[in-house]
């Protein structure tokens, strides 16, 4: 019987289980199966839901995941199971989280950089130096049905008072407080105050000590505090989802963040990315978006839930390359609102879509540069960090051609320079990252073989051209059978050129005197060698800020230009 490992994510919408064997002497996906989630209710909903994509994948793979009655049942007592399960989950409402810390800049902002991979709403904040005193401290403790409450300030060796003070605070509240959820306490700060910390709240196994994560005054490691983290998101899911304790038993498996699996992933390609960029990962769910960023070595994310408003309809509809009356399109996304897993059934719905998806993007990309200013994104300019890859995934991404994708990503991120995009097709970041620790090889193998579709190699030209001034010349080389070609592209211009099929096309790339195409220099170019993609190779020359039209018939002409030009 072959080696195998199974990955499980337990989505807000969709159960997906993959099943990971060796082919050819290196590890691959061998299959995938998705189910509706079901985790309201008993615990017998949540466990079907999980039966029911085991059982689709025993179906169709020498594999064995449930028992002769077709039940989940201890792996470890079935011949042909998998080695070990990975199990991540972003099913369920967000941790509400209290971040106590003696400072703004070096306590509470590590804080809620750290909590973005941990499906957190950040519920409350206690900044120690603003004096209050301890019933007004206790007060809003105690007010904000905290389920994670996180300490964190000073440096070793450093002030002690205000700290000591707010953990005597929460060991009344941990224990004052009936709760049918006991709530997780992780203190980082000052590691003289540890053990303190420890003896003083007695939470058991609900007391998370890690090291400081203000490693020098100014520097900080998240990293440091990611195992507590982890014991404190397992703990909480375990009672908030009936169901969820059983499965983990059978399973063998422990419950991460989805969003902290796919950075992992993360993680591993940027650092082993030679060209020096970061890697940023879109993920898209039916109503939120989380942005991951590995970028100098650094981790960042943010899982963003859009707030229907005034402010992000009109935004929407900027984004629209179609005229619509503004009631309708405003019913639209109302009601997207109410009934997030609505699948768009018209070409007027679809273009709605994606204008929201636009616009969602926009907001998720601002919502993680307000925590993490090293991220370097601007609601104008776009994201000022060269990123190789961008990669798209998520469920929503499959209801989208690949071209509205990729025009999708183009239009929020506005990147720079020269950036390979990249399909996530079948989530693998998240099955990957929750099966890593247990065979570190395989991802590395999933990822060269199965890993990503090539959506397109985007060029940007930055340049102080006005529109319809040349700022770039290109020639494309598609082999010696074919006849060279040369495109003059002009300011304000998406130029596509289709790639060969199995084959590289080469691009050569004349940038005007101040045209920056992200050769290192304005004015510089060279080859580009693109390999085969879904959409090509695509010369984004609209400037920054994106160029709009003010009127909205010609806006809507522009956007479907745009789109027009990419694919159709």
């Amino acid at each position: 019987m072959q080696k195998t490992y199974l990955s499980l994510d337990i989505g807000k919408s969709q159960t997906q289980a993959w099943l990971f064997a060796r082919r050819d002497g290196s590890w691959a996906l061998q299959g995938t199966a998705s189910v509706p989630t079901a985790i309201d209710g008993d615990a017998s909903n949540f466990l079907l839901s999980i039966q029911e994509a085991l059982k689709e994948i025993e179906l169709h793979h020498n594999v064995r995941l449930l028992n002769d009655h077709g039940q989940l049942a201890d792996l470890k007592h079935l011949e042909g199971a998998p080695a070990a399960v990975g199990l991540s989950l972003s099913a369920g409402k967000p941790i509400r989280a209290a971040l106590i810390g003696l400072s703004e800049a070096y306590s509470i902002a590590p804080l809620r950089r750290l909590v973005g991979l941990f499906n957190c709403e950040v519920a409350l904040e206690v900044n120690l130096q603003e004096n209050l005193n301890s019933t007004e401290q206790l007060e809003r403790l105690v007010s904000s049905e905290i389920e994670l409450y996180l300490i964190s300030g000073g440096t070793n060796g450093g002030a002690q008072k205000e700290l000591k003070a707010a953990i005597e605070n929460l060991r009344l509240v941990y224990h004052l407080i009936p709760r049918t959820v006991r709530p997780q306490i992780i203190f980082c700060g000052n590691q003289e105050l540890a053990e303190y910390a420890r003896d003083e709240i007695e939470a058991g196994l609900d007391m998370h000590i890690a090291s400081n994560i203000q490693t020098a005054l100014g520097a900080e490691d998240p990293s440091v505090v990611w195992k507590a983290m982890l014991a404190a998101f397992e703990r909480l899911r375990l009672q908030q989802i009936p169901g969820l304790a059983d499965a983990v038993n059978e399973l063998h498996a422990k419950v991460i963040p989805s969003d902290f699996s796919a950075g992992r992933m993360v993680r591993f390609l940027e650092t082993s990315n030679n060209s020096g960029k970061g890697v940023l990962l879109l993920r898209f769910d039916a109503d939120t978006v989380s942005v991951i960023s590995g970028h100098n070595q650094r981790l960042s994310g943010i899982n963003f839930a859009q707030k229907v408003d005034e402010a992000i309809v009109r935004k929407a509809r900027s984004f629209s390359h179609q005229v619509a009356d503004p009631t309708r399109f405003a019913t639209y996304i109302y009601n997207r609102a109410l009934f997030p897993d609505y699948t768009a059934a018209t070409l007027e719905d679809l273009c709605f879509e994606q204008a929201l998806a636009t616009a969602r993007v926009c907001e998720a990309l601002n919502a993680l540069q307000q925590i993490d200013p090293e991220f370097d994104y601007n609601a104008s300019l776009g994201l000022l960090n060269a990123c190789e890859p961008i990669i798209l995934s998520g469920s929503e991404r499959r209801l989208a051609a690949p071209h509205q994708g990729l025009m999708v990503a183009l239009n929020s991120i506005l990147p720079r320079g020269i950036t390979t995009f990249l399909q996530d097709r079948d989530q693998l970041l998240t099955a990957l990252g929750s099966i890593a620790p247990y065979e570190p090889l395989l991802p590395v193998q999933v990822m060269d073989k199965d890993g990503f579709v090539n959506l397109a190699t985007v060029i940007t030209v930055d340049a102080p051209a006005s529109v319809g001034q040349t700022v770039l010349q290109i020639e494309v080389d598609e082999g010696a059978d074919m006849s060279r070609q040369t495109h003059r592209i002009k300011m304000g211009e998406l130029k596509r050129i289709e790639t060969i099929a199995k084959g590289t096309t080469n691009v050569y790339l004349a940038p005007e005197v101040e045209s920056d195409v992200g050769m290192g220099m304005p004015g510089l170019g060279g080859w580009v060698n693109a390999t085969d993609s879904k959409v090509g190779v695509v010369i984004d020359a609209r400037g920054r800020p994106l160029s709009l039209p003010a009127g909205e018939i010609e806006r809507a002409e522009s956007l479907h230009n745009w789109l027009w030009e990419v694919g159709g």
